[in-house]
């Protein structure tokens, strides 16, 4: 089973140690993950053919957890170096964290199945309402099985007006820290340095919030902005007409052009925009509505809008945009 030294994460720091499957963990996932090695087939000069082990590289499969000889995915293909943060493992920590007071409210995969996350919810941690707001945190846990994310933690807050979301500080670990051994040393935090942590990052976020909500903006320069987050410029483009070669005006790509729409139309239009006023809040707000909800299934399903996606970049671009823009007081003058 998953050996645990020191189960109890109200008072003390929990070490978890992936191994075996512990019967006692929460199910979120049916499928989990390991190594497997890869084969080449080698043709003899009399024409027979054998396999060798190639032994710089493992491929991540993924299996059913009913039937572990049943393979339905090839991941990634790793060197003998890497070793998968296993979907049990996450189970573990969420099982541990829900004992210790923490609401399991979400989990899934992204990226073709090679991303896994959970979700968690606590009424310990703070919330922020205002008209046209009501902001609320989840623990956001994830890992990679290509070897693009290491396992962390971090929080994600949500607009529950909007259904808007934005990860706070990404890079930091704010549950545990993990080593990515064969046998993926974890250690959680004990649950009063979580809480002290994570409230400490999420008010340090509200009082941003509260600041954008505060600060008028000027609709005549709202181009200019979703421009910058985009990188989009408007430049001569090459066109044909009759067979004949010319310029056009500056003008934006197709792409930018409709993607720019689509952002002016989250700024006058979704959920909570009217009552937040024009302010740097609800031009922030435009851009995360765009980037959560005008977003196509495929990108949906790639994760595009979390973490580092390109969605989720362009979701950070913004914020220090906005960010810069209070350094004014009044973007109207």
């Amino acid at each position: 089973m998953i050996a645990i030294k020191k189960d109890n994460i109200k008072t003390q720091d929990t070490t978890i140690l992936q191994t075996e499957d512990d019967v006692n963990n929460v199910r979120l996932f049916d499928h989990d993950v390991k190594l497997s090695p890869i084969f080449r087939n080698i043709q003899k000069e009399d024409g027979t053919i054998y396999s060798e082990n190639i032994p710089e590289f493992n491929s991540v499969v993924r299996f059913h957890k009913d039937n572990p000889f049943k393979y339905t995915d090839v991941l990634s293909v790793q060197p003998t170096t890497y070793y998968p943060i296993k979907l049990r493992t996450l189970e573990k920590i969420a099982t541990l964290l829900k004992k210790a007071g923490y609401e399991i409210t979400g989990f899934g995969e992204l990226k073709g199945n090679k991303l896994a996350y959970v979700e968690l919810e606590n009424s310990d941690l703070p919330e922020l309402e205002f008209d046209g707001t009501s902001l609320k945190p989840k623990m956001w846990i994830g890992t990679s099985h290509d070897s693009s994310l290491a396992l962390r933690s971090t929080i994600k807050v949500r607009d529950g007006v909007c259904i808007n979301d934005f990860m706070l500080n990404y890079r930091s670990d704010l549950l545990f820290t993990a080593k990515h051994t064969k046998h993926c040393d974890i250690r959680l935090k004990k649950y009063a340095n979580q809480i002290k942590m994570a409230t400490d990052v999420i008010n340090n976020y509200y009082d941003v919030v509260k600041l954008l909500q505060s600060t008028p903006w000027d609709r005549h320069n709202t181009e200019t902005f979703f421009s910058n987050v985009l990188n989009a410029e408007k430049r001569p483009r090459k066109r044909t007409k009759n067979k004949v070669p010319y310029m056009t005006e500056p003008m934006y790509s197709g792409r930018h052009d409709k993607q720019l729409n689509d952002l002016f139309y989250a700024y006058e239009n979704s959920p909570g925009q009217k009552e937040r006023g024009h302010t740097l809040w609800r031009l922030f707000s435009s851009v995360t509505y765009w980037a959560d909800h005008m977003i196509t299934d495929k990108e949906l399903k790639a994760g595009s809008n979390i973490l580092n996606g390109t969605r989720a970049r362009q979701k950070d671009k913004a914020f220090g945009l906005v960010n810069q823009y209070t350094l004014l007081g009044n973007t109207t003058s």
